[in-house]
């Protein structure tokens, strides 16, 4: 009580009125997260009533509105669900860690592939992986691959181009780093490169050994978040892969389950999957955000409701539908080669 009477009248004030504004941030942040959510229920309604649609009334415009009473509820029980979905999750991440990690034993190596598209919370997922210390991390590999597949003349099919993402996946979970010099622009000198999509999201690659000191005058277009970094090495790279205990990859680029197979019963392998899955709709309504230049007829077809939406981006949308179905369906009937 002697402190607070010491102090001068003018800082009495100002902490008062710091704690007043503290509380309205507080309230302001949560109403406009009730307005966002309510908005993304809205949309995610109207989005899963376009897919019902027969082809022949995808033409016609779609001028529900959902009551303030159902939106409410929806958004409440969106968070439910959220809440229990994400324990569910920590959960099930905590018993592989375990499993990593065994009982103070090194065991045996293995390897994890964290399976998903895009705007599903991969990212975030990845982490609890990118932390570990004897895990070796690598945050969208076939990035690289994928851009230098869709470039060569005529493209690749959508078959082409996972049997392709499903070898190179092979070659880097047996440390095989070098495989990615093939699909790296512009092409690594001496191993050495300084474009290695996202090397910043995996700590391994900018740990010591591998973050060599820094060189002057070079671009490093994807650098090192807490460090500065000279060109990735890759060869001090796969050097590092080796010497961790487990490798663990994320990727949105492979769609179906059934590629994979021959990773599975590859001897040389002691794969895990992790086939990461969100409600499309939602998928939908965060890629808009995203990648706001490619959704510019859905977003106008969200904000004045009767803007007409062309059959093949409804097509592609459900396309994306179909194939999280047929692979989480072949995941959840355990074929004999994804036992265990």
């Amino acid at each position: 009580m002697e402190i607070r009477c010491a102090l001068p009248q003018d800082i009495r004030e100002l902490l008062h009125c710091l704690k007043m504004r503290s509380k309205y941030a507080i309230l302001l942040v949560f109403v406009i997260s009730l307005v966002i959510i309510e908005k993304e229920n809205n949309f995610i309604s109207r989005v899963s009533d376009k897919l019902k649609q027969s082809p022949q009334a995808l033409a016609e415009a779609n001028s529900t509105e959902v009551s303030p009473g159902l939106a409410k509820n929806s958004s409440l029980a969106s968070l439910q669900e959220l809440d229990a979905a994400f324990s569910q999750l920590r959960s099930h991440l905590y018993n592989i860690t375990l499993q990593l990690e065994g009982d103070g034993d090194p065991g045996p190596r293995r390897h994890v592939l964290l399976m998903a598209t895009t705007r599903t919370g991969s990212s975030f997922v990845g982490e609890f992986f990118n932390q570990q210390g004897s895990i070796f991390y690598l945050f969208e590999p076939l990035w690289h691959v994928e851009k230098t597949v869709n470039f060569l003349s005529g493209g690749a099919s959508a078959v082409g181009s996972a049997l392709v993402y499903r070898d190179v996946l092979k070659q880097l979970f047996l440390c095989d780093l070098y495989i990615l010099e093939n699909f790296i622009s512009p092409v690594p000198e001496d191993h050495l490169t300084p474009f290695l999509f996202r090397r910043g999201s995996s700590h391994s690659l900018c740990e010591e050994p591998v973050c060599t000191p820094s060189t002057k005058k070079v671009f490093e277009k994807y650098y090192c978040k807490n460090r500065r970094c000279g060109p990735l090495n890759i060869t001090l790279a796969a050097e590092a892969c080796r010497r961790k205990q487990h490798v663990a990859l994320k990727t949105v680029r492979i769609r179906q389950l059934e590629f994979l197979q021959p990773l599975v019963e590859d001897p040389r392998l002691d794969l895990r999957i992790i086939q990461l899955v969100r409600d499309p709709r939602a998928v939908l309504a965060s890629r808009m955000v995203a990648f706001s230049g490619k959704y510019e007829t859905w977003k106008k077809w969200v904000s004045e409701g009767e803007a007409p939406l062309q059959e093949e981006e409804v097509q592609r949308l459900r396309y994306h539908c179909e194939s999280i179905r047929m692979s989480a369906e072949r995941g959840l009937r355990r074929p004999g080669w994804l036992r265990g």
